[in-house]
């Protein structure tokens, strides 16, 4: 009595011999076929040790799917029949690639447990994990897309009726927990900055300060066209991001209009927009730029018909910094120096979340409340007041396009 693999036909098969019931079951042809007939096995006896015979029973019996191959099928299919941005399948993909496959490939899906991902989530935390940085574990961010992807990929085998449940489900996995790296600039620093990039690029001045006076994100600033300025108001429309040498839609998938003359580097308490001669300055600065496109479409900071690239941005702004003698963070750090400072100005919370594009007010009170005031006679409001002067641009424009007059 028991399970036998055997070869039959041409094919690999289990036979089933239990309790005087009889039962033959074709796998498939080939090594891989082989492998997934021996685990089947395993599986099998286990059941009928627990007097779970159910495997006996007169009903289909799911095939036994190697992982690599429903792997394979939802990369094919799952991004067809999805809105997922281009950058995120892209994650899900060379992770797949990378750790999953390797990993659990040769695995038929069935079996494929808590037990296992719990297994492959081990060895990546520990060193040798990383593909990338050899001798080093994995990230917990980067694990954590990759268990999404994974999770995504069993419920395609649950669906497909592969697997009665989703063992991905199971695993109470948690991670190191996200910190924003928020270390803004401080307004002297910011000023030394825009400073330094006046003397050595007046175009990329223009582009600092108006990064810095709108929060705006790193690839919308590279993906704005000259349709979407209008100078007159000092507003943008943010509806694009350039992100891996492609435009994209926004993080939030929304259109936004927005300021980018708020008084972010000079030294006042106003948070308004167009407060101060320094921050109108980005109006002119932007009307002076030595490569002004004719055409709407054309980017603003770009060359040849495209926006200016990261490596490209990243080699300016070292040079900046250095001239500026400024301790080097990265430049995303201009749009937390943005909410960390109209923050601490006690502009309205809701209207920072609108202008900067954050999902909601409670991001900005998870990363940024530190920057409030702390005194409490002072009120920090949701909305401008009524009684107060309305900001330049407050209002969330969906779709359109402004004048760049």
């Amino acid at each position: 009595m028991g399970v036998k693999v055997r070869a039959h036909r041409g094919a690999w098969w289990l036979f089933i011999d239990w309790q005087g019931r009889r039962k033959a079951k074709r796998v498939g042809v080939g090594k891989n076929a082989k492998k997934a007939a021996d685990q089947a096995k395993i599986q099998i006896q286990a059941k009928l040790a627990q007097g779970d015979a159910s495997i006996l029973a007169d009903k289909p019996v799911a095939p036994a799917v190697m992982f690599a191959a429903l792997a394979e099928e939802w990369l094919e299919k799952y991004p067809a029949v999805h809105a997922v941005a281009p950058s995120t399948m892209e994650n899900y993909r060379s992770f797949t690639l990378k750790h999953l496959v390797p990993f659990f490939g040769p695995k038929v899906v069935s079996a494929i447990t808590a037990d296992t991902i719990e297994d492959f989530i081990a060895a990546k935390r520990a060193l040798g994990g990383s593909v990338r940085f050899t001798g080093k574990p994995l990230s917990d961010g980067s694990l954590r897309t990759g268990l999404l992807a994974l999770r995504l990929i069993l419920q395609r085998a649950v669906r497909t009726r592969l697997i009665p449940g989703n063992p991905a489900k199971e695993v109470d996995w948690r991670g190191t927990p996200r910190i924003a790296q928020v270390d803004p600039f401080s307004g002297t620093e910011l000023r030394a900055v825009l400073g330094a990039a006046q003397r050595l690029d007046a175009d990329l001045a223009a582009m600092l300060r108006l990064w810095a006076q709108s929060g705006m994100r790193a690839g919308e600033v590279c993906g704005l066209t000259w349709g979407d300025l209008d100078l007159e108001r000092g507003a943008v429309l943010v509806q694009r991001t350039w992100s891996r040498q492609r435009l994209g839609p926004t993080k939030t998938r929304q259109n936004r209009l927005v300021s980018f003359l708020h008084p972010v580097a000079d030294d006042t308490a106003e948070w308004r927009p167009a407060a101060t001669a320094g921050a109108r300055s980005a109006v002119d600065a932007l009307r002076g730029a030595k490569v002004r496109g004719l055409d709407p479409a054309a980017f603003v900071f770009g060359r040849s018909g495209q926006p200016m690239g990261s490596m490209e941005l990243h080699r300016a702004w070292r040079r900046v910094l250095t001239a500026a003698k400024v301790r080097y963070r990265s430049p995303e750090q201009l749009r937390h120096t943005f909410a960390s400072t109209m923050l601490s100005r006690n502009a309205p919370l809701l209207y920072v979340q609108q202008q900067g594009g954050w999902r909601s007010a409670g991001v900005l009170l998870r990363v940024y409340a530190r920057w409030m005031p702390q005194d409490p006679t002072i009120t920090v409001s949701a909305q401008p007041s009524a009684t107060s002067a309305q900001p330049a641009v407050a209002s969330v424009v969906p779709m359109g396009r402004v004048s760049a007059r």
